[in-house]
């Protein structure tokens, strides 16, 4: 059996066996928010892991498991997604994620984090007075090309501090006509960028075999919480949706700031 768990742990091998159960709650939770809301997994599973485990070691660890999550979440809303949003977003993103694993080594995840906390929260709580006034939903409508900067500003965040999701919501929240095309753009973007995230994370080695391993042990907890997240999707309205993502992106940009 410690042959075993040494198999997967790798670095983490001499902690006890516990750690990997904490780390199988920290994954379903993060699931379970990331298919029910489509945004925060990263914002609450991030912190955490970086409490339990080593800074880069927990970034370098999360990027195959927000890959897996996403695709997950890329099943359960096929075809969901609005295609045009994806368009204006998903380019930008991708060169965002090469900056930001470049800059990584050199630049304070914690500021960037930060940055987009005091973005969020502002965010959230004008987004959550827009909702049943059309007016101000209309105005606070980002154009396509604030999208492109939102999409580039979403992948050196999300390189940086697995947060991109929250820096999406601020174009994609506006322009989402229902719960489920806001959720199934969401991960379709979180797996198309995941996929080049794990590669420029495996070129500057900061994820490695080991970590990719560990990741497998953390599978059935992933699973587990998609499809919680995807029930509950299931059973709320749309208004209360935009009610409760709203509140909850302030509150994980509370949560960065205080982190």
């Amino acid at each position: 059996m410690e042959k075993l768990v040494s198999l997967f742990l790798g670095p983490l091998a001499g902690h006890e066996i516990i750690l990997l159960f904490i780390l199988m709650g920290i994954v379903f939770a993060g699931a379970f928010v990331t298919s029910g809301f489509g945004i925060g997994g990263g914002v609450l599973m991030t912190p955490l892991f970086i409490f339990f485990l080593p800074p880069k070691f927990g970034i370098g660890l999360l990027a195959p498991l927000f890959l897996l999550i996403s695709g997950t979440g890329v099943r359960q809303y096929w075809k969901q997604w609005d295609v045009h949003h994806i368009i204006v977003l998903l380019p930008s993103s991708l060169v965002g994620i090469w900056v930001g694993t470049y800059l990584l080594s050199a630049i304070s995840a914690e500021l960037v984090s930060k940055t987009v906390g005091v973005l969020a929260i502002g965010f959230g709580a004008i987004q959550f007075l827009a909702i049943g006034r059309p007016a101000w939903r209309k105005r606070l409508r980002p154009s396509a090309w604030q999208g492109v900067g939102f999409g580039f500003a979403s992948g050196i965040t999300s390189a940086l501090a697995h947060t991109g999701g929250i820096v999406f919501s601020f174009y994609l929240l506006p322009h989402s006509r229902t719960k489920e095309v806001f959720v199934g753009t969401t991960v379709f973007l979180f797996f198309a960028s995941g996929v080049v995230k794990v590669g420029t994370y495996l070129y500057y080695h900061i994820l490695t075999p080991s970590m990719a391993l560990l990741s497998l042990t953390l599978i059935p907890a992933l699973i587990l919480g998609s499809l919680s997240g995807k029930w509950l999707n299931r059973h709320i309205s749309n208004k209360l949706f935009m009610q409760l993502i709203s509140i909850f992106v302030a509150l994980m940009g509370i949560k960065l700031i205080l982190q």
